[in-house]
């Protein structure tokens, strides 16, 4: 009998822990253009900006001569766009920094 009670509290504590590498089934994805960045410190800081907001799942900075663009997945329900451009144009860094949504789209 303990055995039983055993394995039924894993497979009922098994619902309640997410994955590693689960992804909400509301994730969402927004690609924002900034402006302001001019140096590899400049991109940190947005970076790390950005990661800082909660519900911000992953942040990745696509930086090239005629692009400064930061590709987010977070979660619509623990955070929303206005909330991720608030804290680029918040980030202290060299140079003041602006984000404007360039595409939006759902995972």
């Amino acid at each position: 009998m303990r055995k039983k009670i055993h394995f039924l509290t894993w497979a009922v504590l098994a619902l309640f822990i997410p994955l590693h590498g689960a992804t909400s089934a509301k994730e969402q994805t927004v690609t924002l253009q900034i402006s302001g960045m001019t140096c590899g410190d400049c991109l940190s800081t947005v970076q790390s900006a950005l990661e800082h907001v909660k519900g911000v799942k992953e942040v990745k900075m696509r930086i090239s001569r005629h692009t400064h663009e930061a590709v987010v997945k977070y979660d619509p329900e623990q955070t929303k766009v206005e909330d991720m451009i608030k804290a680029v144009k918040n980030a202290r860094g060299m140079h003041a920094y602006d984000a404007k949504v360039k595409q939006t789209g759902s995972e």
